[in-house]
């Protein structure tokens, strides 16, 4: 018996119309049928047009269209009237009668009259769809691209895919499943069959019971009930013997690599290197716990669809190599490199990639392909450089590079630092002025090796005017200046001063003090203070506490370690307010942690002179002065005291120092002349 089609394979009966039971009929309209009156025929139109063209055909060069005639009018109709093009509007339904499509006035007589209302009708529509048409188009474009961007067609939304089938393969094409039958009928088959259930036997069952089982009962032949003499070597599993193997086998390994050094020159296959071994397995343990192999492959995957997406992704690749690379795969890694640098010949990060990937020969031979496909690449030329081992090589390979590149500094730089003789890097270093004047590194670095100091100014006059907005530039010549023993240093500063502040490159207060403490780290003392003499008030008011601010700058100058900054900054605080007894105590402080005893005596005596009613400033000097050992100095500071400021404190002070060295009626003879002379109740 053959089986029956299903319903959707069956041939459908006669007389059969789609959508009658559900009514779906068709319908007639008047449309359909044609208008109610029949209307002239079409020979009798054709007469009566080609009548009235005779009849008005002089009338065409009339006075009213004279203008248009002149201007090449298109050709008029038979009736005079110039033929408009045909256009699609939607309003012309509007204007049509429900009753008789065909038009009222089909039949109707067509007279001079008409045709020139007819005329001057087009006309005027015509000059106001001139006059309207460029605006009408702007808009009509901007709302058809706007209803395109939101509602974009199908095929636009799937570009990108169809775009990328391009690069299938015919493999992949014959590898693509085939549809199989969804209908409901098959697919509830199917899923029938998956759910179908069979009767299990009974000794199954009776199997998993007993499997789980465990029976303490030995029977005469040593053996557990249930147990037989065939199952006794397969079925039974002893942890303690396969224990014992284990160790066993460890012994052994270990005994070949113990023994490994005095087989080593047998050349036996058994002899082991104890360290390369330990070291392998240290990197085969390493890489099993940092990576796991589904991860990988899960990895894997996903930035090789990337790479079919966009082949012109260099990201994408160096992420696939490195992933073999740390996966063991090197050669992989390396060829995955290469097809990327042949896709994107001008991607600097996959040529740098794909050498670090390479060793040897075939580095150089991949830095070479990289600057032949990118001559104006500076880091590529740098790697190049760096896989030569000599130094002729590493120059040559510069000057090549440079013949390219003759405004790269990074190159100019690398060239000058392999060069061995002064002479040469001062020829090399001039050349490199001359062609990239806008260089202050290379024009001070030209300044330091040059013979002589009028060609080291020579050099910095000439970087100065090339560059008047830089206050490297002003700096590096106060060190000059500094350094042969100069005192033009102060006016250097000033004209840098005046100079920035005209150009509108003038530093900030901060900026300068960073200057002018990497001065003293660099041994330019007298730079840096100079900087500070000129640039510590710039763009202060007068209204602002700048004694405040000034002190802080010292104090966090003393926090970097800058303590000869802070001396600077210390010193023009003075220079302005002479009589603030903070500013001593504070300028005597950092003598006395950080300074030598003479400068701290120096600040102190500066201090009482500038503010001799100060009896701190008095008592600090003199205690300086015992503490040294100085009795008799400290005795003539208070004694200066006493002629300054006879008060109390300094009574005190000086009854407590003779005090100390024993001598007592020196001691009484100042209290008693303390309780004539000092002005205290006490």
């Amino acid at each position: 018996m053959a089986s029956r089609k299903d319903f959707l394979s069956q041939q459908a009966p006669e007389n059969y119309v789609a959508g009658l039971g559900r009514g779906a009929t068709g319908f007639t309209t008047r449309s359909d049928l044609g208008p109610a009156r029949e209307g002239p025929s079409e020979d009798q139109i054709k007469e009566a047009l080609a009548k009235r063209a005779a009849q008005l055909g002089p009338l065409i060069t009339s006075d009213i269209f004279i203008d248009d005639i002149t201007a090449q009018a298109p050709t008029p109709s038979a009736y005079g009237a110039v033929e408009k093009k045909e256009e699609d509007n939607d309003d012309d339904e509007r204007f049509q009668d429900p009753e008789n499509e065909v038009g009222l006035f089909a039949t109707g007589a067509y007279d001079r009259d008409d045709d020139e209302a007819d005329r001057i009708y087009q006309d005027i529509d015509e000059r106001m769809d001139r006059r309207r048409k460029a605006r009408r188009e702007a808009r009509e474009k901007q709302e058809r691209e706007e209803y395109e961007a939101k509602n974009p067609k199908i095929q636009q939304q799937f570009a990108d895919l169809k775009r990328s089938l391009g690069s299938v393969t015919d493999e992949q094409w014959q590898n693509i499943p085939e549809v199989g039958d969804l209908t409901g009928k098959n697919r509830r088959a199917k899923q029938n069959l998956r759910q179908r259930f069979y009767a299990v036997p009974d000794s199954v069952i009776a199997g998993a019971r007993n499997s789980t089982e465990f029976d303490t009962s030995v029977n005469d032949g040593g053996q557990t009930n249930g147990s037989s003499a065939d199952n006794v070597d397969g079925t039974m599993t002893n942890f303690a013997d396969i224990g014992a193997a284990r160790d066993k086998v460890l012994q052994v390994n270990l005994d070949k690599a113990a023994m490994g050094s005095a087989d080593a020159n047998s050349g036996s296959a058994s002899t082991i290197d104890p360290k390369g071994y330990l070291t392998s397995l240290s990197k085969t343990e390493l890489k099993s716990q940092n990576y796991d192999i589904g991860d990988v492959k899960r990895v894997e995957s996903l930035l090789q669809s990337v790479i079919k997406t966009n082949s012109r992704h260099p990201p994408g690749y160096i992420a696939l190599a490195r992933l073999h690379e740390l996966a063991g795969k090197p050669v992989k890694a390396r060829d995955v490199m290469a097809q990327c640098c042949s896709l994107n010949p001008h991607s600097e990060d996959a040529w740098l990639e794909s050498i670090r990937l390479n060793e040897g020969h075939n580095a150089k031979v991949i830095a070479a392909a990289s600057v032949k496909e990118n001559p104006q690449s500076t880091r590529l030329w740098t790697r190049a450089t760096e896989l030569e081992t000599d130094q002729q090589s590493k120059k040559r390979v510069l000057r090549r590079a440079l013949d390219l590149l003759p405004k790269s500094v990074v190159l100019w730089k690398q060239l000058v630092q392999l060069s061995a003789d002064e002479g040469e890097a001062r020829l090399l270093l001039s050349k490199a002025c001359s062609e990239i004047p806008a260089s202050i590194e290379l024009h001070l670095a030209l300044a330091r090796i040059v013979e002589t100091v009028d060609e080291a100014r020579k050099v910095l006059n000439t970087c100065r005017r090339a560059n008047p907005k830089n206050a490297e530039v002003w700096i590096a010549a106060s060190r000059l200046e500094e350094q042969v023993g100069s005192k033009n240093t102060a006016n250097i500063m000033k004209r840098a001063v005046q100079s920035l502040a005209n150009e509108n490159a003038m530093l900030k207060r901060e900026e300068w003090i960073e200057q002018a403490e990497k001065c003293e780290d660099e041994g330019a003392i007298l730079t840096g203070q100079n900087i500070i003499r000129e640039t510590l008030s710039y763009g202060l008011d007068e209204d602002d506490d700048r004694k405040k601010l000034f002190m802080e700058d010292a104090q966090a100058s003393i926090s970097r370690g800058k303590y000869e900054i802070a001396r600077a900054i210390y010193a023009y605080i003075l220079r302005i307010w002479p009589t603030s007894k903070s500013a001593w105590e504070a300028s005597a402080n950092l003598e006395k942690v950080h300074g030598r005893k003479e400068d701290l005596w120096n600040v102190l005596e500066k201090a009482v002179e500038a503010v001799p009613q100060a009896d701190d400033l008095w008592i600090q000097y003199a205690n300086e002065k015992y503490q040294s050992g100085d009795v008799d100095g400290a005795r003539i500071v208070l004694g200066k005291a006493f002629n300054q400021s006879p008060s109390e404190n300094i009574y005190l002070e000086a009854i407590n120092l003779e005090a100390r060295n024993g001598q007592i009626e020196q001691a009484r003879d100042l209290l008693a002349q303390a309780r004539q002379e000092a002005g205290t109740d006490r």
